[in-house]
């Protein structure tokens, strides 16, 4: 099971550095507590690199009018950078802006920002944006950042989003959860026509579907193996 988690722990690494999981084949033997360690030295690094810079561009972002700032941060600043200044502004003004820019742009933003560093501007958008973004993310196949940020929305929130999704997609999600029993209150509200179709996308991932049912409820796992 270690050496699941630490595989786990490594693609969520490969995801913070922008790189192929290959490029950190050489730390399969890490263990995940050490990784996951790792995983938030490096998060810190790339969010503390350029801070100034970053910081004086969130500055003069409140200087704007915001559709002005919207239409530069989509033409000349790109999604990466846009994550790291949207991390530093104030949540009133972020969320502001965010109401200026367009959904699919927000959608690629997403999935470079750190979730516990904007759960104050998460709170601030509108449910009905967040849900867009959400599913947009998950079409994409952008599973673990969806999975990131499923830590930081309201269960409602994430049920609306993987509404529609098959039994395998709102796996991926689970697998990769930092911590599983926000999946919880989640499970509890799908259908059992849903969670049956989770139940049967547990054959193809092996023990990490059975690392994550070890870690639900009493409640959630009696109600799984009903369904199985």
């Amino acid at each position: 099971m270690t050496a699941l988690t630490s595989s786990l722990e490594i693609t969520k690494l490969a995801h913070e550095m922008h790189v192929d999981e290959a490029d950190l084949a050489f730390l399969a033997a890490s263990s995940p507590d050490d990784l996951r360690e790792l995983r938030g030295i490096v998060s810190h690094a790339m969010f503390s690199r350029h801070e100034s810079r970053v910081k004086g561009l969130a500055a003069v972002s409140t200087k704007l009018p915001a559709p002005v700032v919207a239409k530069i941060t989509e033409l000349a600043m790109g999604p990466m950078l846009s994550a790291r200044v949207a991390a530093v502004m104030d949540p009133v003004d972020a969320a502001k802006l965010a109401g200026h820019l367009k959904p699919q742009f927000l959608a690629e933003l997403s999935v470079h920002l750190d979730p516990s560093r904007v759960k104050g501007i998460v709170a601030k958008l509108d449910q009905a944006v967040v849900v867009d973004i959400g599913r947009r993310l998950l079409a994409a196949g952008h599973v673990l950042t969806l999975a990131r940020f499923t830590g930081v929305v309201s269960p409602e929130v994430s049920l609306q989003v993987l509404e529609g999704a098959s039994g395998a997609e709102i796996l991926q999600v689970a697998v990769f959860l930092d911590d599983p029993s926000v999946l919880d209150p989640i499970l509890a509200d799908l259908s059992d026509e849903t969670l049956a179709a989770v139940v049967a996308a547990t054959a193809d991932h092996g023990e990490a579907a059975d690392a994550l049912l070890a870690a639900l409820s009493a409640e959630n796992r009696a109600r799984i193996a009903a369904l199985a």
